[in-house]
């Protein structure tokens, strides 16, 4: 057995191959990786592949983008059976792990506790300040593993679905009919403006997301500009991963007289996989919660109406988690997020 770095682009297909089989879980469907998220993966990974040689001299001049794709493959017999992926947030002190897949056969021996470790260590040497991770509410097994290295649970957010086909206990509709968004008024109270947000806006998002953060996350998740910054090399190419990966996303903020109170985006794929809703909103502006997930849901429709459409919501954002279920989203589970403070 042994572990080694893992390698973008040599270790494209080992991810591609573990990630699927890794996060299938039998006993409780809702948390099992979907069809449509293997197709975004797929894309994204290939799109990574055909623009590597301009990411990689990006990564000879930028810190940050040389601590993206960063992870260890843990192997066996001559093949990967696990891996956990590791990556700086910006240039902030503030490290994400993701990915901590380890295939069926080869859980209970304390792999995943390997590879986490060996995360934490490069993190540590890069002069993080602090790690953290998410972690499937009821996966005891995995939750138990973060607390025994450290990880303290500070907050957690809730996965929500639309599926596009018309829902079975709705006579109304044929079986397989596509399922158009239905709920509450799309129209903004009195005195709320949405408008459109420049992509490369960093500063509106990170202004509203400091003034609005509660304190236990930022305990955890500094809100400080370097999370946001947006380094002028990678400009060019953000619009350009997009097309090659036919994701096209708008980007909104709401406003009312004291400034911005909403910021969200809608991410369409055009060529399969699924569409995204992100939302952060003041908790003072409740009320605009429910019509601008509407416009957000009905905008996404226009684009492809056959297309599952997920939102993930932090647990302290309760306004957008019920506006969500009110216009037709599933709740399909709850993750806890950990985190490690380096000292």
């Amino acid at each position: 057995m042994t572990i080694r770095p893992f390698q973008m682009p040599a270790d494209a297909d080992t991810l591609l191959d573990l990630i699927p089989r890794s996060f299938q879980y039998p006993e409780n469907e809702s948390w099992s990786i979907q069809a449509d998220e293997q197709e975004n993966l797929s894309g994204s990974i290939q799109t990574v592949r055909r623009l590597w040689p301009l990411l990689r001299m990006v990564q000879w001049i930028s810190p940050a983008m040389r601590d993206s794709f960063s992870g260890f493959v843990w192997e066996e017999d001559g093949r990967p059976v696990a891996l956990a992926n590791v990556m700086r947030e910006g240039s902030s002190r503030l490290w994400m792990i993701g990915n901590v897949a380890v295939l069926p056969d080869y859980r209970r021996r304390g792999i995943a506790r390997h590879l986490v470790q060996a995360c934490i260590d490069l993190a540590r040497g890069h002069n993080a300040r602090c790690i953290a991770l998410d972690v499937v509410a009821g996966n005891d097994p995995a939750y138990l593993l973060y607390e025994d290295l450290g990880f303290i649970h500070y907050t957690g957010s809730a996965l929500l679905d639309f599926y596009p086909q018309a829902a079975a206990n709705d006579p109304s509709e044929p079986e397989h009919a596509p399922r158009r968004a239905r709920g509450p008024s799309l129209r903004l109270p009195e005195g709320y403006h949405l408008g459109t947000l420049d992509r490369f806006d960093w500063r509106t998002r990170f202004d509203l997301l400091r003034r609005i953060t509660p304190d236990a996350v930022r305990h955890y998740e500094p809100v400080e500009e370097s999370r946001f910054q947006i380094s002028p090399l990678l400009r060019p190419l953000i619009p350009l991963f997009a097309r090659l990966n036919g994701r096209l996303s708008h980007y909104y903020a709401v406003r009312d007289s004291g400034g911005v109170v909403a910021v969200a985006a809608a991410h369409a794929q055009r060529r399969g996989g699924m569409h995204q809703i992100s939302l952060s909103l003041d908790p003072a502006a409740d009320s605009i919660a429910s019509p601008l997930v509407g416009l957000l849901l009905t905008h996404l429709q226009r684009i492809n109406p056959d297309r599952r459409i997920e939102m993930e919501v932090a647990h302290w954002q309760p306004a957008v988690i019920a506006a969500a279920e009110a216009w037709g989203f599933r709740h399909r589970c709850d993750y806890h997020r950990l985190g490690l403070q380096i000292r």
